[in-house]
């Protein structure tokens, strides 16, 4: 193998690698909620109490999918519906206070893996995981 990869190389060997430890981060973890379900809490987590329709579009379903996902967490306890003080027709999603716990574990099990892996790399493997992570982040903001 050369050093050097091209464009196309180096993209196939970044997602097939991603895509490697995303699965196993997930298989880390006890899988009490859908990929989706898990998603959901992280946008209302992030976008705070927001109308189902502009959840949706960040999540990138159509607004059937949404409800369905929303009524799910809803019926579970982690999520929760308020009158939109903005349009009384409409209701704002947010996360309950167990919602913010069962999210927090998630990440606590999923960083704890991760923990684990990097621990376990060689100094050097260390040195060149922080290098890479500008230009990681780089591509998970663009």
């Amino acid at each position: 193998m050369t050093d050097t990869l091209t464009d196309v190389e180096l993209a196939e060997r970044l997602r097939a690698t991603l895509s490697r430890l995303a699965r196993r981060a997930r298989q880390h973890a006890p899988q009490t909620l859908t990929a989706s379900q898990r998603s959901t809490l992280s946008a209302l987590d992030t976008l705070g109490p927001v109308r189902l329709v502009d959840l949706a579009i960040h999540e990138g379903v159509s607004a059937p999918t949404q409800s369905r996902l929303v009524a799910s967490l809803e019926s579970s306890g982690l999520t929760t519906r308020t009158p939109d003080p903005a349009d009384g027709r409409a209701s704002l999603l947010s996360l309950t206070d167990e919602g913010h716990r069962h999210l927090a574990h998630l990440r606590e099990d999923r960083s704890a893996f991760f923990i684990a892996g990097v621990t376990a790399l060689t100094p050097a493997q260390r040195t060149a995981l922080t290098a890479a992570l500008p230009a990681l982040e780089s591509l998970a903001t663009s």
